[in-house]
């Protein structure tokens, strides 16, 4: 059986740090739990560590060695299963105390974290992963973003009256060669990502894959089935319904679950998608939303949207394009993914952007890997429909 990779949330609040865990804790796992451990951990101040293991399946060397650290440092580890509890006392070497035993656990003492206590982690986690560090979306920030999308789109309509440059995969050799031979190919769409504007950051990344043995109808199938985007692009997305279509022009609406920096929140949205064929072998898309609210308390008895433009600001608007070419036997696919977010202080950037960049990469590539395995899927079924899914690939970045 497949294993079920890690998920790990985090919920803050006024006296506990509590950290959900579920899936598998292999070695790779327990170096990215790790790593982004040691990111947010400095806001944890007087409040005790609670970790809960009990929807973990399995524990590598390396997530033993991380759980027995942890609560040798003072963590609570809570396993509410007869497996998990099994798991954990082996873990730790010592049986669980009984549930009712455990509200009257002493807090984490300040000096138990204190090797993570750094002034820059502190504050960039303070700002990416506080669910109480609240941000407005200002009219200066719309225009930027109304202003930069105008541009963008603008190159997009040269590039479809371009006779060789529809293309970004083909504009160099070296990169059109990788993405032929398999690898996903994913940049910043220019040296300045995120790009500062009045009010708020603009996020821009453009990814491509070759999907081989497919054609355009293939990957259509699969782009424009927006019912089945909760399967296709699990765990990201939670609920995906299509609301209504109309010839090249469709309305859908998404539930995508963010897990960056361990924030159990949700963005509820809807889109509108305008699809497009170039012919026999092009074709290309244009997503944008049209409505974007932050589920505040996602999950639990007092989950709520928040009114739109109010919340933690890490996403507010998200627009694509994804253009797609049939040749060398398969399906060129590319996307461009957007999104306005927040500002931060520029004295932080040095501090944020490397981690925003990375995580932004990861989730485009995570995307279109999804697509094409979706799309290899489908290779023997009919067209359905068209439209590309970037929107799901920048909603890790920073939501």
């Amino acid at each position: 059986m497949k294993q079920q990779a890690l998920q790990y949330y985090m919920h803050d609040g006024p006296s506990a740090f509590r950290f959900e865990l579920s899936g598998s804790l292999n070695d790779e796992g327990a170096r990215r739990l790790d790593q982004d451990w040691r990111t947010a951990s400095s806001v944890i101040g007087d409040r005790r560590l609670i970790v809960d293991i009990t929807f973990v399946t399995d524990v590598g060397v390396q997530g033993r060695a991380l759980l027995a650290r942890w609560h040798g440092e003072g963590a609570e580890i809570v396993a509410n299963t007869k497996a998990s509890r099994e798991l954990a006392e082996s873990v730790i070497g010592q049986q669980l105390p009984n549930t009712a035993e455990n509200p009257a656990r002493k807090p984490v003492s300040r000096q138990t974290w204190a090797p993570f206590r750094t002034f820059f982690v502190g504050v960039v986690a303070a700002l990416l992963a506080s669910p109480v560090s609240a941000a407005t979306l200002k009219k200066e920030a719309i225009n930027a973003w109304n202003q930069y999308v105008a541009r963008e789109n603008a190159t997009l309509q040269e590039r479809i009256h371009s006779a060789n440059g529809f293309m970004w995969t083909f504009e160099n050799a070296d990169r059109a060669g990788r993405v032929r031979n398999g690898e996903i190919v994913v940049e910043p769409a220019s040296p300045q990502v995120p790009k500062k504007v009045p009010g708020g950051l603009i996020h821009h990344w453009i990814g491509a894959i070759f999907i081989p043995n497919v054609n355009l109808d293939d990957v259509f199938a699969v782009t424009r089935d927006y019912d089945r985007y909760r399967d296709i692009y699990h765990p990201g997305v939670i609920e995906s319904k299509c609301i209504a279509r109309n010839g090249s022009e469709d309305k859908f609406s998404m539930i995508l679950m963010n897990k960056s920096f361990f924030l159990k929140s949700a963005l509820d949205a809807d889109y509108q998608s305008t699809n497009i064929r170039l012919g026999r072998n092009r074709a290309y898309s244009i997503s944008n939303t049209t409505r974007v609210q932050e589920v505040e308390d996602f999950g639990q008895p007092g989950e709520h949207l928040l009114p739109p433009g109010e919340g933690g600001g890490y996403i507010w608007k998200l627009y694509s394009m994804a253009r797609l070419e049939q040749r060398d036997g398969g399906v060129y696919v590319e996307l461009e993914a957007m999104a306005l977010s927040r500002d931060i202080p520029a004295l932080l950037h040095v501090f944020v952007d490397p981690v925003v960049r990375r995580v932004s990469r990861n989730s485009l590539l995570t995307s279109l890997q999804q697509t094409e395995e979706a799309a290899r899927g489908n290779a023997v079924v009919a067209a359905r429909v068209n439209a590309p899914s970037s929107h799901i690939a920048l909603i890790n970045t920073l939501h």
